[in-house]
């Protein structure tokens, strides 16, 4: 009778599983029937120029089913209304999800209206080390998508990022309208310093001897070599030299790329370069603009990433205290120095936030 009694548990365990997963399979194309449904209507409020039920309506679909379709859709009306981040956010998943019918056209216009909408706002390119910080912005968490972009609106920000077991940090960064900036930061684990050890006994070999220097008193400065300046200044002026050739190099394959795309415009409509376009040759010689212009702000980018730690560098080499300038007691601590790269159109700058 037991083993009976087993028998009949394991069939109505596996009876109410089935019942469970074919109730859930039901809600989900229920959730997806209303979410076309509503996709539908969607459409004929946004054609009608009604942007905001065409949004409320959007907005519901988007909750039942995270599509792509929906999202391409959604962005565009946010678009209309100027809630600009909101229509990057969603134009950024409709790329990153596009199904495989879509065509070349449709990715090209999805594409350009990211860059359109990120014209007008800001972007942080985002690496935090541990990688599973938490990121709050303005008090908002966060959650950093896997190609590291967050989209914010232009102006002053709070940026804080957590992880048990770290010392949290915090920086406040301004960021323009259509500006692309690089936030990288690093915590420290807890208690990462060393305690201060407790002086030992004075040893009478440590004494000062007949003709030794008197050790230096405060408010005396140490002598210092300069060759560590030297060398980081000459690498502040080549690294600032490669990035200003290679801004205006980019600068230039830009114009020239932008020019030769509105004779291909001209001539072949929004998608002159498509599947058996006529324009072969001009096709390949904008590819090779456009490769030039990304190769070109790379290395645009790294010149003046070089020059903006070559400066840091230096700069910490020449203030930080001298042996004598100040005793431990009365030193002050270390500033926190987090650098921040930042890019706009057809410029590019290095800076630095933190703590001081």
């Amino acid at each position: 009778m037991k083993g009976v009694s087993r028998v009949i548990a394991c069939v109505s365990l596996l009876v109410l599983t089935g019942l469970s997963s074919s109730a859930r399979a039901e809600n989900n194309a229920a959730d997806s029937d209303r979410a076309n449904l509503l996709f539908k209507k969607g459409k004929l409020a946004f054609n009608a120029g009604k942007y905001d039920d065409a949004l409320r309506i959007y907005g519901e679909a988007w909750s039942l089913k995270r599509s792509p379709d929906i999202a391409a859709n959604l962005a565009q009306t946010e678009s209309e209304l100027g809630k600009h981040r909101d229509a990057a956010e969603h134009y950024a998943f409709a790329l990153a999800h596009l199904l495989p019918s879509s065509t070349d056209e449709q990715k090209h216009a999805l594409a350009d209206g990211l860059e359109t909408e990120k014209s007008e706002i800001g972007s942080l390119r985002v690496t935090l080390e541990p990688s599973d910080s938490s990121l709050l912005l303005d008090d908002a968490r966060v959650t950093v998508p896997s190609n590291g972009d967050v989209f914010v609106d232009p102006g002053e920000h709070q940026v804080s990022v957590t992880h048990e077991g770290y010392e949290s940090k915090s920086q406040s960064l301004r960021i323009s309208k259509g500006a692309a900036q690089v936030l990288w930061i690093k915590l420290e684990p807890s208690g990462a310093a060393a305690e201060p050890s407790t002086p030992d006994a004075p040893n009478v070999s440590d004494a000062p001897k007949p003709g030794d220097a008197p050790p230096p008193q405060p408010g005396e400065r140490a002598g210092r070599s300069l060759v560590p300046a030297i060398i980081g200044g000459g690498l502040v002026a080549a690294g600032a030299t490669v990035g200003v050739v290679f801004l205006l190099s980019g600068n230039s394959s830009q114009k020239s790329a932008s020019a030769l795309q509105d004779q291909l415009n001209e001539r072949g409509g929004p998608s002159p370069c498509g599947a058996g376009t006529p324009y072969t040759a001009d096709c390949a010689a904008l590819h090779d603009k456009n490769v030039a212009v990304d190769q070109a702000r790379t290395v645009e980018v790294i010149g003046f990433a070089v020059a903006g730690a070559a400066a840091v560098a230096t700069v910490s080499y020449l203030l930080w205290p001298r042996a004598g300038t100040a005793s431990a007691s009365t030193r002050a601590p270390a500033s926190t120095w987090t650098p921040t790269f930042a890019l706009a159109p057809g410029a590019g700058s290095f800076g630095l936030a933190g703590r001081f």
